[in-house]
């Protein structure tokens, strides 16, 4: 009795079973994939020196923050980027500080 369903119904079995199999693997796709998006390009091409969104109004100061916490958790080629940004664009006052961060790099 059992296999004569299964005789009847083995195409509609492989059918759906195929199916079922290709929508699975299709969302597991879509799970694991990991999007590049425009920022993360942008990112990984050159350093980050946009801060507008988070600094206010002194961008250099944040910069400097930025450095001294990338120091702190020993990630000093992305503090040493930052500080050269900081040497060409900022104030003396800022400058010396950024210069007394590199020695200590």
């Amino acid at each position: 009795m059992i296999l004569a369903i299964i005789k009847c119904y083995l195409a509609l079995f492989v059918a759906v079973g195929t199916g079922s199999l290709l929508v699975f693997l299709v969302g597991l796709y879509f799970i694991f994939r990991k999007p590049v998006t425009q920022s993360v390009v942008k990112s990984v091409s050159q350093p980050l020196t946009d801060f507008s969104a988070i600094a206010g109004d002194d961008i250099i100061t944040t910069q400097l923050d930025l450095a001294r916490a990338y120091i702190e958790t020993d990630k000093k080629s992305l503090a040493y980027n930052i500080l050269q940004s900081v040497l060409l664009h900022g104030t003396a006052q800022q400058k010396h500080e950024a210069k007394q961060l590199m020695q200590s790099i």
